[in-house]
């Protein structure tokens, strides 16, 4: 019995309860079949009757397989399978090899108690990310291994947070790159805190940039352990080489495997001088064109088209049964190209959105209903999609890449602009994200970019929210620069512009563009709250991407409308304004003009004094202020004055840890910290700074022992300012008082 037929009866005949439990997994997984999705949900119906029921099936499909048997002998031929799925590695129909190294990084990953939950596994395109996660998966004996679907991240994170998962657990994130980021965040961070099972993450993705380095922003509530956990020594990168085995050698393996598998003979293999670094999909590639040619090729030519080239045959005869052609036809050909390749760039979650994909197709665009119907149904029929649901797409992704580089290229800019026109959000995100992987391999890619950016800006926009950070500076310059020019719509640009994350390395200039539009935009008739608001954004967002001067100005003119509001309402617009001074201080300090910036930062301290109603909702605010009133005040040499104003932001800060300590928890340490560093500059060391920065110490040891990527050099700053402390203090009784303090 095979294992998906054995899953099957289990069904029916295991225990409801455990049946349920994990149906849960079966709904999140990318591995699952029909059944076990029904399992969750009908698993405490079938437990007294499941037997009997399961006899009746099967006895059914042995009739059903008979009838079957014997239609074969007068139908004709099965369709050709799929050249190109012989290369997917879920087939692994060429036996895995080499990476031993790799394997046993891994092995030892799980085996350790102390180590963190998650490590992710990178390389370019084609280097065998995915064969070797399920090697390394099947290598795990007591182990349950889940491949999650898109879109169950977070769903993921809470049933491991229940407590409702195997005692080993392996979670596999495949394109974690392309995930939603905080759910990405969610789910490494149940795993790391998970208590009396062992839980391990792997990621897949391209590369580790800065999708990875900036997880934190996209989960604040975790920041300090993400930042902790998405370390490079998380990272385990695969390189295209294969130390164990030359490139000859690779081919020549597959070439037999691929043989043995189409029932074909093993044809000579080639030697000559393939370069160590050569992807392993193009070695495999290169042996399934010997075997599918019978002889080995000569010369240059490029292994993804030629197999795309026999990929065709099996599009043409899926065609043929389908009806929709009738003889061999080269514009036939091309068009039935063009619509996988379509369904490749764009992909589709319904039958309307496939629907939709065919008469993207110049030569379908005005074909009538029942031939658009066929063209999608054969589409829907060609490749099964991973999670179950939505339109699969040609496979492995350097193939993709190519055919969709390929249909592009090859049509007129009318055309072309219609195949990116009236897209939805989703379909722009994947469309960039293939021509955004396909750049690192097919020269036209960077041109296709250009194009898609360019017609439909605003839904474009909004898809760079989602890709940019995976692709830095490959998106966000084209959608700068056309966002300046671009036809949009104010109430539009404000809803896009508060989505931009902050800060962000890559998206802080499509942040100012969205403002610069903004604000450019406002007419007489704008609230002054609506202008003073979004001025102070637009000054913020000038200053992260560095253009001080401007923000300076923009800071200035925020100030002033939240003045003229606190004249007809002081009490609403107050803390509005405290901000704006804060914020303005701020951009003083940066343009070197100090004084003004201390003032500017009085006046906001002792505007936040003055909130008198509603006030708990403003105390980080207030406490953030004090603590840089505080510094400016130490820069001013104004040591008494800074000491008062830090004692002040530390209260507030011990007031903030007793409502969410791990939130504020950093900022009471940084604040004790200062206490102790503004005595050394005053030359004011008494016991009750060293305490409190002693106190600051032991926070901070707490902190870096549970995220030492976060804190370990504050930490160690802290406790030399506690040393410098105790040196200065020259007392035995001082050193026992800071003793009994860190003890």
């Amino acid at each position: 019995m095979n294992q998906g037929a054995w899953r099957r009866h289990a069904w029916w005949v295991g225990i409801p309860a455990t049946v349920a439990g994990f149906g849960a997994w079966a709904a999140l997984a990318d591995d699952k079949t029909g059944w076990t999705v029904v399992s969750a949900a009908a698993a405490g119906v079938v437990g007294g009757f499941g037997p009997t029921v399961a006899d009746r099936l099967a006895a059914k499909r042995e009739t059903r397989r008979q009838r079957e048997d014997a239609l074969r002998g007068v139908t004709s031929a099965e369709l050709p399978e799929s050249v190109a799925w012989l290369l997917h590695p879920g087939q692994a129909v060429v036996d895995f090899i080499g990476r031993g190294w790799v394997l046993r990084q891994l092995e030892s990953w799980t085996t350790d108690f102390d180590t963190v939950a998650v490590r992710l596994l990178t390389g370019a395109g084609g280097v065998g990310k995915t064969r070797l996660a399920r090697e390394f998966a099947g290598r795990l004996p007591g182990w349950r291994c889940e491949w999650i679907h898109a879109g169950a991240e977070e769903q993921t994170a809470a049933l491991i947070t229940s407590g409702g998962v195997p005692s080993r657990l392996l979670v596999v994130v495949d394109y974690a790159e392309t995930r939603d980021r905080a759910g990405v965040a969610a789910l490494v961070c149940a795993a790391q805190r998970a208590t009396g099972v062992r839980v391990r993450v792997l990621l897949i993705a391209r590369g580790a940039g800065l999708w990875w380095e900036t997880l934190s922003a996209a989960y604040p509530q975790q920041a300090q352990l993400l930042d902790a956990l998405t370390g490079r020594s998380q990272v385990v990168q695969l390189p295209a080489r294969i130390e164990e085995s030359e490139p000859d050698e690779i081919v020549a393996l597959a070439a037999g495997e691929f043989a043995a598998h189409l029932a074909l003979p093993v044809p000579a293999v080639e030697e000559r001088d393939r370069p160590a670094d050569t992807p392993v999909l193009r070695l495999h590639a290169e042996a399934l064109l010997a075997v599918l040619d019978g002889e080995p090729r000569h010369g240059r030519y490029d292994v993804l088209t030629e197999v795309l080239g026999h990929e065709a045959r099996y599009w043409r005869f899926a065609a043929r049964r389908a009806g929709l052609l009738t003889a061999d036809d080269p514009a036939s050909d091309a068009l039935l190209r063009q619509v996988v390749g379509v369904a490749a760039l764009l992909g589709a979650d319904g039958p309307d959105e496939v629907a939709g994909l065919v008469r993207r197709v110049p030569a379908l665009v005005a074909a009538e209903q029942e031939r658009v119907a066929r063209y999608a149904a054969w589409l829907a029929d060609l490749y099964p999609a991973a999670d179950g649901t939505g339109l699969g797409v040609v496979q492995p992704d350097l193939l993709a890449e190519a055919l969709v580089v390929r249909v592009l290229r090859d049509y007129p800019a009318a055309d072309r602009a219609r195949v990116f026109t009236g897209l939805t959000v989703a379909q722009a995100v994947r469309a960039l994200t293939v021509l955004g992987r396909a750049r690192t391999h097919q020269a036209d890619a960077a041109a296709l970019i250009e194009v898609a950016l360019g017609v439909d800006v605003p839904r474009m926009v909004e898809a760079v929210l989602q890709v940019g950070v995976q692709f830095p500076g490959v998106f966000t310059p084209g959608a700068v620069r056309l966002l300046a020019d671009a036809d949009i719509d104010l109430d539009w640009a404000q809803w896009t512009a508060e989505r931009v994350p902050y800060p962000s390395m890559e998206l802080g200039r499509l942040a100012v563009a969205l403002t610069t539009r903004i604000v450019a935009g406002f007419t007489p008739d704008t609230p002054r709250e609506v202008h003073a608001r979004w001025m102070s954004t637009h000054s913020i967002r000038l200053a992260e991407i560095g253009r001080r001067a401007e923000a300076l100005t923009a800071s200035q003119e925020a100030v002033c409308l939240r003045r003229e509001l606190t004249i007809t309402n002081r009490d609403a617009h107050l803390p509005d304004l405290a901000k704006s001074l804060n914020n303005h201080a701020n951009r003083l300090t940066e343009a070197g003009q100090h004084t003004e910036a201390l003032t500017t930062s009085h006046e906001a301290v002792n505007l936040y004094r003055q909130l008198t109603t509603n006030r708990d909702p403003h105390l980080p605010y207030i406490a953030k202020s004090l603590n840089n009133h505080a510094n400016r005040l130490t820069e001013a040499g104004q040591h008494t004055e800074a000491l008062t104003t830090s004692h002040e932001a530390v209260n507030l800060y011990r007031q903030l840890t007793t409502t969410n300590r791990d939130a504020h928890l950093p900022d009471l340490a940084n604040s004790l910290w200062n206490i102790g560093y503004v005595g050394l500059i005053a030359d004011s060391v008494t016991e009750e700074a060293i305490a409190l920065t002693a106190e600051g110490v032991c926070y901070f040891d707490e902190l870096a022992a549970a995220y030492p990527a976060a804190f370990e050099e504050r930490r160690q700053a802290a406790r030399r300012t506690l040393d410098e402390l105790h040196r200065a203090a020259g007392g035995a009784e001082v050193n026992e008082n800071l003793r009994d303090a860190e003890g």
